[in-house]
């Protein structure tokens, strides 16, 4: 059985958004479903072609791919990349086009404003996510890179042709490639690094374009993910523009017992150096 894995990797509480937008995209449900109906004695080939995405769900898909009792193999027909590596890693066997590409890389956190407190938190967190990654990579690979290897190209954002990723472990063959095509691709070669920066739509600006869409009219509200309709939205714009308004409000308070302050201060300075004045005189 095989069971496709093509575009951003997710996880399964995102599919209906990406569905509804018809974005490429793969979860661990796929792979959970497939492994449910997979018939006894049979191979279940992980057919990949993905840029990467939600590193926990890479987690959850490696964590289903070990214990599958049956023979796993993955197939890196285009690109394995990121989080999509960790799926790769999970599997007894991975085999790859000989123009396929893998890219390892250190993970990273989206999200808002960070203070002092919460950035050295992060960096912990991060640095705990990044040992988790290379585990994956150790294992896969069996002895044949040493760990601190793999933490240099994680850290340098490493894209690799297959005869790299063969010689660090991370794949084990070549898809529909003869002996003396295999020899000759892995005769030579050197990796190739690069740091990406692109990053795709994430699953609140999809949600928020949805929920404009079905506010317009354009399209039907998707059953069990209801929008709040105009009248609700509003008033909820509202209440934001009150909210606003009061905090303004505030800070002008704010500012003006200030220069209150200010001016009282200002006036007894002046009256202490007129009295100083006095004296001298």
């Amino acid at each position: 059985m095989t069971v496709q894995l093509y575009g951003e990797l997710i996880s399964d509480e995102w599919d209906w958004i990406y569905s509804y937008w018809e974005i490429p995209h793969c979860c661990p449900m796929q792979v959970r479903e497939a492994i449910k109906q997979l018939p006894e004695g049979e191979d279940l080939i992980v057919e990949i072609n993905c840029p990467g995405g939600d590193v926990w769900a890479g987690f959850e898909i490696f964590g289903l791919l070990q214990a599958c009792s049956a023979h796993t193999e993955a197939h890196i027909i285009a690109m394995a990349a990121s989080a999509a590596t960790t799926v790769t890693s999970g599997c007894d066997t991975v085999l790859a086009s000989p123009v396929a590409q893998v890219m390892i890389h250190q993970p990273a956190a989206r999200g808002g404003y960070l203070n002092n407190d919460g950035a050295r938190e992060l960096v912990q967190f991060l640095d705990s996510v990044r040992a988790s990654i290379i585990n994956g990579y150790v294992i896969k690979a069996a002895g044949k890179t040493p760990r601190a290897r793999f933490e240099e190209l994680v850290d340098n954002s490493t894209w690799m042709p297959v005869q790299d990723a063969m010689a660090l472990g991370l794949v084990d063959g070549l898809l529909d490639a003869d002996e003396d095509a295999a020899q000759r691709i892995t005769a030579s070669g050197g990796i190739v690094i690069s740091n990406v920066a692109s990053l795709s739509v994430t699953p609140q600006a999809l949600l928020e374009r949805y929920e404009a869409a079905v506010r317009a009219g354009t399209m039907e509200e998707v059953p069990g993910h209801p929008v709040a309709r105009e009248a609700a939205h509003a008033l909820s714009k509202a209440a934001d523009a009150v909210n606003a308004a009061a905090d303004a409000i505030g800070k002008l308070g704010d500012a003006a017992k200030s220069a209150s302050h200010m001016a009282s201060d200002w006036k007894l300075q002046a009256a202490i150096d007129l009295a100083r004045a006095r004296c001298r005189a």
